[in-house]
């Protein structure tokens, strides 16, 4: 037992070169399970890194469990070869089990695991395959088709993960998709259940009851369901010809490849074997069951046509010919839809060994030849068809509603039937005389022969009777149809003069003028009227060669009264349009004009432009875009107006593109020049650059830089404690101040000599006399920084020991109220501060205060440091991979990483890169129709309109580009302002 076990304890290596070195790769290598990689590098590192003693055996501890589960497995494993050597499921669960604990065992382990485990796949997989074989052959047996396709893929995990380790990786990941798409086609398959029987048992059942409409409709959906059957099906059989072919190139390639692996197993489950001699696999559960169902509608078909035939036949010979062609009819259709059935079947592909191949062309043959029967069974009936049609137009035409194409095309079938009746019942008598002759040779048609004879006889005397009344209908009938044609030309003018005059937008105020489309328009209906003129007058013409007895009817003439009054409206119209072209001529000169001069602005921003003139090249980018619009208020034009906006707007973007460079540099300068000023203490003049950068940033951003907004923040507070510190040389007081100051300097200078020389009461005197200017001081500047300071020297001069518990007081007193009385508390530290900055505490505290107060920047923490450092590195990861969409999340990133530690300058210099990459956020330029609504909303303010301004600015706010619009932001401002 020992020498089995010491095979299953891998044998130690010699450590390679890899420069990765440390707990992580220590980490990385148990995860992948090289454990023996793993105690060479925990060996490397304890000899570097003692100290971390700890760290190293927790990792040497974890190794050392998984490779006693790895023995203990392996003891499981001997014990079932000896009890249990049959159990081959269990051998491979546990083989399995040890994989996963252990990657690389030495060489006597894994030749010991890779033999059982071939033994036990190679009994276990062919017992499994036999029974998943005839399991599946039964469910087809049992028309249980879908379980059969599912029962068949449950053996394509056979030899899969064999197959995956040692094969090529793009061949496995071809593999795999083949696998997800049989799973995927199984699952299609499992829901054609739903429909298809369905739409089979329809299909038979509506062909069995004879119900043509019925027939027509149900196979429809069947020839749908069929071709999904199909596509189903054939994928399928492409997936399986894809392993059966990639397994014969394996074994081309290595003649050791074997039937016992994954490819002839996951082909044979999906292909069936090409030995079986009966439907088998995936794709026999499918071709078994639309063989099944196409035997059942073949004998449904051929049986219901036979019926058919005979009742069409039968009823025709006992002359009645509606019911004879009915049935011959309904035998036609479905035999349309039995042929059609038939020719479906070329979807499905095969190869020379699949199995159950029909040959559908020898039934499709037999319905040909059932048609040819059905042809001639159907002429039989045909002449009275035919006087049926003529006997429905004649009683039904004056039914029929008149029609331009009656005038324009001669297309009516009244005007066709009024014309041609007469000619059509001759014709049909010496018709029906033909095919009596022509039928005379077959037998059953015999008895209809006089019928056929009596039935002509019959069209000839109703010719005469409705002679007079055609005529008179067919003048009535035009009249009524170049009505049609009058009110559809004026309709038309309407159009065309409303596209000159304008057309208001549905979303808007807004009007489109459309003279181009005008003249197009009023062009056509000038060739319109031309055309039906001239067919108004040749219908006259024809009418008026009616014999004279019809042309004397009062109800004909008043007919052709009626168009002769039609063709005069036309000619008014047509002078009418001559006079809207002339109007629309000089509207699109208007529009040229503007569009050329618009072309001419578009170029100067570009030369402008080039010469890095910004504002040159916006004011005339600007004025391209207000000749556009002018352009398009004379002239609407959807192609101009997206081409414009395409045109300006990427020229705009171009402008802040490039001026945005610029800006990033010269703004990151005066950042940079600001936070030096502000650190030398020049707060105003560090307040001044900063409000500059503001300024500059506001050219190509809409959005504030937060950099300088943050900065601004602490210089607006710095300012704000330091209020009255100073007397600034403008105030009003400055000289009355300034000579206080000055004599309270000299009363201390004096006093402090009176003391000097030991005439401390004088002294005394002299300093109280000092405080009381300072007091006069401090009542209008109280938080001086000049008088506090005196003052205090003052007192400490007086009395230096008391002074001494007080400044100790002042300061633990201000301590403790600095985050209440901000203001007087920060005045009274500097003022000590000044006074003795060596007073121990005192630096650190007015650090604190500072710090506290937003004065002073914090030194960031290691966790801070640690954090700026990751969010920098995240944000270089986005803009390494250039996501433009995710250049915000970037530039959030890194300004949250300058904040953490403002002397991070890969982050600042990262971020001007970002926005440099960015371009700029505002825009230089409206669309066509944001300007024309930002025009709308300043005259409605202009107006006094203030809410109507304020809705149109809101749509525009919605547009993301428009909202990055300075002059639209400048709108808004002044609407809220007076709202």
């Amino acid at each position: 037992m020992i020498c089995i076990l010491s095979l299953l304890i891998p044998a130690q290596v010699v450590a390679g070169g890899n420069p990765e070195v440390g707990l992580p790769k220590v980490d990385r290598l148990i995860k992948e399970k090289n454990y023996n990689q793993a105690i060479l590098e925990l060996a490397t590192y304890m000899s570097e890194n003692p100290d971390d003693f700890d760290g190293a055996q927790r990792r040497l501890k974890r190794i050392i469990d998984m490779r006693v589960a790895y023995n203990n497995k392996a003891l499981e494993l001997l014990l079932v070869l000896a009890n249990e050597p049959t159990n081959d499921q269990k051998k491979l669960d546990m083989i399995t089990y040890m994989e996963s604990l252990e990657k690389n065992p030495n060489a006597a382990t894994s030749n010991f695991i890779l033999d059982t485990k071939a033994a036990a796949q190679f009994t276990y997989y062919r017992a499994k395959f036999d029974e998943i074989m005839q399991q599946g052959d039964s469910f087809i047996d049992q028309g249980k088709y879908i379980e059969a396709a599912r029962k068949f893929s449950e053996g394509f995990v056979f030899y899969k993960q064999e197959f995956d380790d040692a094969s090529d990786p793009s061949l496995v990941s071809q593999v795999n998709s083949s696998l997800g798409n049989l799973t995927n086609l199984v699952a299609t398959y499992s829901e054609i259940q739903n429909t298809f029987p369905a739409a089979v048992s329809a299909y038979n059942d509506a062909v069995s009851a004879g119900n043509a409409v019925l027939v027509e409709s149900c196979y429809v959906t069947l020839a749908a369901e069929l071709q999904r059957f199909s596509i189903m099906r054939n994928q399928i059989a492409t997936n399986g010809w894809f392993f059966s072919d990639s397994f014969a190139v394996l074994q081309k390639q290595n003649n050791l490849v074997t039937e016992n692996s994954f490819l002839p197993f996951a082909f044979r489950f999906t292909l069936g074997r090409t030995t079986a001699g009966h439907f088998e696999g995936i794709l026999g559960s499918c071709d078994a069951q639309w063989n099944a169902a196409l035997d059942i509608l073949e004998k449904t078909v051929n049986a219901s046509l036979g019926s058919l035939w005979t009742s069409g036949f039968t009823s025709l010979k006992n002359g009645d010919v509606v019911s004879g062609m009915a049935s011959l009819d309904t035998a036609r259709r479905i035999l349309v839809t039995g042929t059609d059935l038939e020719s479906s079947l070329s979807q499905f592909t095969f190869r020379s060994d699949t199995f159950g191949r029909r040959d559908y062309s020898a039934v499709a043959t037999r319905f040909s030849h059932t048609g040819d029967l059905l042809a001639i069974s159907l002429s039989l009936g045909k002449q009275y068809a035919d006087y049926l049609t003529i006997e429905k137009n004649i009683v039904g035409y004056v039914e029929e509603p008149a029609s331009r194409d009656v005038i324009r095309k001669n297309a009516s079938n009244v005007v066709s039937t009024y014309n041609t009746t007469i000619a059509d019942l001759d014709l049909l008598s010496g018709n029906i005389k033909t095919q009596i002759t022509s039928a005379a040779s077959i037998t059953e048609l015999s008895p209809y022969t006089g019928e056929f004879r009596d039935w002509s006889l019959k069209f000839d005397s109703m010719v005469s009777a409705e002679k007079l009344s055609v005529y008179i209908k067919l003048a009535g009938y035009q009249a009524d149809s170049s009505v049609l044609i009058v009110d559809e030309t004026t309709a038309l003018y309407n159009k065309a003069l409303s596209l000159l005059d304008g057309i208001p937008r549905t979303d808007s105020t807004l009007v489109d003028y459309f003279p181009s489309e005008s003249i197009v328009a009023f062009n056509a209906l000038k060739t319109g009227i031309s055309s039906d003129r001239a067919s108004l007058l040749s219908i006259i013409a024809t009418l008026s060669k009616a014999p004279a007895s019809i042309g004397a009817d009062k109800a004909y003439a008043a007919g052709i009264a009626r168009l002769r009054s039609d063709v005069a409206s036309l000619d008014r119209m047509n002078t009418d349009a001559s006079n809207g072209i002339a109007r629309a001529n000089a509207r699109v000169l208007q529009a040229n004009l503007a569009k050329q001069e618009s072309n001419l602005r578009y170029s100067q921003a570009q030369a402008a432009l080039k010469k890095n003139d910004f504002q040159t090249a916006r004011d005339n980018l600007q004025r391209a875009r207000d000749k556009i619009n002018q352009s398009l208020e004379y002239q609407a034009d959807l192609t101009l107006r997206a081409k414009s906006d395409t045109n300006l707007e990427n020229l705009g973007t171009e402008i802040t593109r490039i001026e945005n460079e610029q800006v990033v540099k010269e703004v990151r300068t005066l950042i940079s020049s600001g936070k030096n000023l502000y650190y030398l203490g020049n707060v105003d003049q560090a307040e001044q650059v900063f409000l500059q950068a503001k300024t500059r940033w506001a050219v190509t951003n809409i959005e504030g830089n937060p950099e300088v907004t943050n900065w601004l923040d602490i210089i607006n507070t710095a300012l704000s404690m330091k209020t009255g510190r100073t007397i600034p040389v403008s105030a009003p007081l400055y000289p009355q101040m300034s000579q206080i100051l000055n004599t309270a300097n000299q009363l201390f200078n004096d006093g402090k000599a009176q003391m000097l020389a030991g005439k401390r009461t004088a002294a005394i005197a002299t300093l109280t006399e000092a405080k009381t200017q300072l007091q006069q001081l401090q009542l209008v500047y109280p938080l001086n920084q000049d008088a506090g300071q005196l003052t205090l020297k003052i007192n400490q001069l007086i009395d230096p020991f008391s002074f001494t518990t007080f400044f100790k007081q002042k300061i633990d007193t201000i301590r403790a109220s600095y985050k209440t009385d901000k203001q007087n508390s920060y005045s009274d530290l500097l003022d000590l501060y000044q006074l003795n900055p060596a007073y121990p505490g005192i630096k650190k505290l007015v650090d604190e205060v500072e710090i506290y107060l937003g004065i002073q920047i914090p030194p960031p923490d290691p966790k801070s440091l640690a954090r700026s450092t990751e969010l920098t590195k995240s944000a270089q990861k986005i803009y390494d991979a250039n996501t433009r969409s995710q250049f915000q999340v970037a530039l959030d990133q890194l300004e949250e990483a300058i904040k953490l530690n403002p002397n991070n300058q890969t982050a600042i210099a990262l971020k001007d890169r970002v926005q440099t990459a960015s371009g700029g956020q505002s825009v230089a330029v409206l669309s066509a129709d944001d300007e024309s609504k930002y025009q709308q909303a300043v005259a409605e303010l202009q107006k006094g309109n203030k809410i109507t301004a304020s809705a149109l600015v809101g749509q525009l706010m919605l547009n993301p580009k428009s909202k990055n619009s300075s002059k639209i932001q400048d709108l808004k401002k002044r609407i809220d302002s007076q709202l």
